[in-house]
């Protein structure tokens, strides 16, 4: 289905080739996975196959490419769906609806009619149903993502290209995702391109795999769910990420933050009721839940960022800087949501300068260390890919000395090698007193780094 020879790519920010001249050709699979480590280019390759690179983006491309035996084309042509790594890239309607709508071709009245079966199919098997009249920018990340899907499976193109679909899915909405993927192979002939982190979900739909490196790209073709091992994501060591994170926190140690009977409604919904819980030094505390549970807004509250209908978020005066204010770190889901500087120094450097800490090079040069982000120090955040932005607003949310650091779906983005680095800086801030809260839907990771693991169910924190 991939073909590629002497193929590159020269981004017009430096112009400078992007790899070594690829090689690969992955016959006549059906579902190619294509892996690497965060920052091997899995993003650009997918923008090329479909036509938005060089064609929107710019830049130069050298080589030969074939998807499906044709070239590909020098624009995108509507025969290519795209599913990008932010779905917010790719949804501009106001609402669900209208974007399923929009893309399908459709009055919104329609989708569920039977007139349109995919379309009620797709509602239906990817939970959108109760989204259908919600505001998109009130949908919660995985929520966003399933709507993404949504939208760039209506039209039914013959190729999908997915840029880590499930990466901010719960267990449950990424099994659906797996099995309508599948149905769309076998019934409608759908051609699928996958670059994921995580393979588990897709792993026994896949008959080809493109793995990319500094040497150039390996391919493999052969029979559905026996991919190699060598051409797989490598999966995190559990056991060792925690031992990385340390010994949880013993009993007596000072409380930092108390969340009393927290109730927060947001697009005139209940999201949130009664919640409390307290976080003390040096605690781990992880959140999970299914998308739109609420644990991205109980993060915005945590970090004063939303104000709760009733009760209180009560910090410790220990936790607090000069001006009263809580010291508080903070990573969003979206890492271009908080990105500002120039470069991934400039980044990392400027809470810690606004909080007139010491020795600001000293910690800025440890978080770069920490983060496999010295190489990049001086790139352009814009010009980083999805993981490296990640791991910039990562250090950036650590800069300034926080006592608690709030982490929303950290592992987006993360090769296994680059996660065992962020969980050893988390050992290494907890020992000096920072607390944490992870939100995320990667349960075994947060049962190997957290002293606890709380689930939000229907607004209520279990």
């Amino acid at each position: 289905m991939l073909t590629a020879y002497g193929l590159n790519y020269h981004p017009p920010a430096t112009g400078a080739p992007l790899w070594r001249p690829l090689e690969f050709a992955t016959g006549d699979a059906r579902c190619v996975l294509v892996s690497g480590a965060s920052g091997a280019g899995k993003s650009t390759l997918l923008r090329i196959f479909c036509g938005l690179v060089p064609g929107v983006r710019g830049g130069r491309l050298v080589g030969q490419v074939r998807l499906c035996g044709r070239v590909v084309p020098p624009r995108p042509d509507g025969r290519v769906g795209f599913v990008f790594q932010d779905p917010q890239a790719m949804l501009h309607s106001p609402r669900v609806a209208d974007e399923l709508a929009a893309r399908a071709g459709v009055a919104p009245a329609e989708l569920v009619s039977r007139r349109h079966a995919w379309l009620a199919r797709l509602v239906g098997q990817l939970g959108l149903g109760p989204l259908l009249d919600r505001r998109i920018v009130e949908l919660s990340g995985g929520q966003q993502q399933r709507v993404a899907v949504a939208a760039a499976l209506a039209p039914r193109p013959e190729v999908m290209l997915l840029d880590e679909p499930t990466s901010n899915l719960d267990t449950d909405s990424a099994g659906a995702l797996a099995d309508l993927l599948t149905a769309c192979m076998h019934e409608l002939g759908t051609r699928l391109v996958v670059a994921e982190h995580q393979s588990g979900h897709v792993r026994r739909l896949i008959d080809g795999a493109v793995w990319l490196d500094k040497e150039g790209a390996r391919a493999w073709s052969g029979d559905s769910g026996a991919v190699p091992d060598a051409l797989l994501p490598p999966a995190a060591d559990y056991v060792a990420l925690r031992e990385y994170v340390g010994s949880p926190v013993g009993a007596g140690a000072d409380e930092v933050v108390a969340v009393e009977k927290v109730c927060c409604r947001r697009g005139g919904r209940a999201v949130l009721r009664e919640v409390s819980f307290t976080l003390h030094r040096g605690e781990v505390l992880g959140l999970t839940g299914v998308n739109g549970a609420g644990k991205s807004t109980l993060l915005l509250l945590l970090a004063g960022g939303l104000r709760p209908a009733s009760g209180r978020i009560r910090y410790a005066p220990g936790a607090c800087s000069r001006r009263r204010r809580a010291r508080v770190g903070l990573l969003l889901q979206n890492p271009l949501h908080q990105l500002f500087c120039d470069t991934v120094r400039q980044e990392v450097a400027l809470a810690a300068e606004n909080a007139a800490l010491p020795d600001v090079e000293q910690r800025v040069a440890q978080l770069l260390e920490a983060a496999d982000l010295e190489p990049l120090a001086d790139r352009m955040t814009l010009a980083l890919s999805y993981g490296e932005q990640q791991r910039t607003a990562l250090a950036a949310s650590m800069s300034a000395d926080p006592a608690v650091v709030l982490l929303d779906e950290p592992t987006h983005g993360m090769d296994a090698r680059r996660l065992a680095g962020i969980v050893r800086l988390v050992g290494a801030c907890r020992q000096r007193g920072t607390a944490f809260v992870i939100a995320s839907h990667d349960r075994r990771m947060l049962e190997a780094v957290c002293d606890s693991v709380r689930t939000l169910r229907d607004g209520v924190l279990e």
